[in-house]
């Protein structure tokens, strides 16, 4: 079968792992220009001239055509749009490729409301287009073994779930990312980093049947840092703390509660997920606050009702290329090599991504 003809939108040229963008370099360039399924066509940024900068630093190939943002999605050696571009730009640069007939890759968050998430879904659906959302973790290997656990009945029946998890607030942020902490932005804390987990918790246990949620502000300013190294300090209106309980579809109750921790977590667990059947229970632990990232150090244990406590193997069998990528790079390739093998299991589709928002914009609008 032909590669699939990506037009990468939103690739800068290699540099500062920090800068706006740098996301695409780090995650979604190794995997698509080692994997067999894929070939990139093209390249799109604000300018031509930043295109061309890109192709050349990271050696593409002079075969790879270079475009103004709007201009890639008329191209026919196109089939995928990988839109890794600056969030606050989603809408505009999707729905131009949505009305085009690409097909989409796009970090989560797709947009940054409701309103517009529902439009490009509907938009997407009417087009024929297929779609995927960066919610990396559904790809991830633990990911997949503990649904694979729950699904098979390995505590029987699932009465609760409870977790906890910390925040990433860094103590200075670029220039670039400042609209981290405007809440309208729709790219928050909540939007991204509780976002990203919340999806893999839909995934493995079903989604809510009804909510009730808290969010609070524990800071109320954030420090910006010029190209210049020089700093200031700008309002800040996001959400530090997020409380989500409820009751599942399935009859499970569950509470879902974020916090920045102002430090390290106190036992150095950044995420604890718990699940309580009537066989026994399941505890997942993650040393980083970016779950969808796949980080080294993760754990999964499994206790049977009276029984002694094991740790569950997630290592799963894959491809070479992928499992040799560097970190964080894995999680993204798995989502690419899920979708050119039809594997829907494993990635999340614009109508998946809207399950997963909807609870998340119910989330939003409890505000202390």
């Amino acid at each position: 079968m032909a590669p699939i003809r990506v037009g990468f939108m939103g690739l800068p040229a290699a540099g500062p792992t920090g800068r706006l963008g740098a996301w695409g370099v780090r995650a979604h360039l190794p995997g698509l220009l080692k994997s067999p399924h894929y070939e990139i066509t093209a390249v799109s940024n604000s300018t031509v001239e930043s295109s061309k900068a890109a192709i050349a630093s990271h050696n593409l190939g002079s075969s790879v055509k270079a475009y103004r943002a709007e201009d890639i999605v008329n191209d026919p050696d196109v089939d995928l749009i990988v839109c890794s571009a600056t969030f606050t730009k989603h809408y505009e640069l999707l729905k131009p490729a949505i009305l085009a007939g690409k097909d989409i890759f796009v970090e989560w968050p797709i947009v940054g409301n409701l309103k517009e998430t529902e439009e490009l879904t509907e938009l997407a659906k009417s087009k024929n287009v297929k779609t995927m959302v960066g919610a990396q973790a559904r790809a991830d290997p633990l990911v997949g073994k503990l649904k694979e656990l729950i699904d098979g009945g390995k505590i029987g029946k699932v009465n609760s779930s409870i977790v906890t998890g910390t925040f990433n607030l860094f103590p200075v942020w670029p220039e670039s990312m400042k609209f981290f902490a405007d809440e309208n932005s729709g790219c928050t804390n909540v939007t991204v980093i509780f976002g990203h987990f919340l999806d893999s918790f839909i995934h493995v246990l079903g989604n809510f049947e009804s909510v009730n949620s808290v969010l609070a502000i524990d800071t109320t300013s954030f420090k910006i840092k010029r190209d210049d190294g020089t700093t200031y300090d700008i309002p800040k209106t996001t959400s530090d703390t997020a409380f989500l309980q409820g009751k599942l579809a399935s009859g499970a109750v569950a509470s879902i509660n974020f916090r920045h921790a102002f430090g390290d977590a106190v036992d150095n667990v950044r995420l604890r997920w718990l699940i309580t059947g009537t066989e026994g229970e399941i505890e997942v632990t993650d040393p980083t606050p970016m779950w969808q990232f796949g980080a080294p150090g993760r754990k999964l244990t499994f206790r049977a009702t009276g029984g002694e406590a094991e740790s569950i193997d997630f290592t799963s069998v894959e491809e070479e290329y992928v499992s040799s990528l560097p970190f964080p790079a894995p999680n993204t390739a798995r989502v690419f090599d899920a979708f050119a093998k039809g594997d829907t299991d494993k990635y999340a589709d614009f109508e998946k991504a809207l399950e997963t928002y909807r609870v998340v914009d119910k989330l939003r609008a409890q505000r202390l």
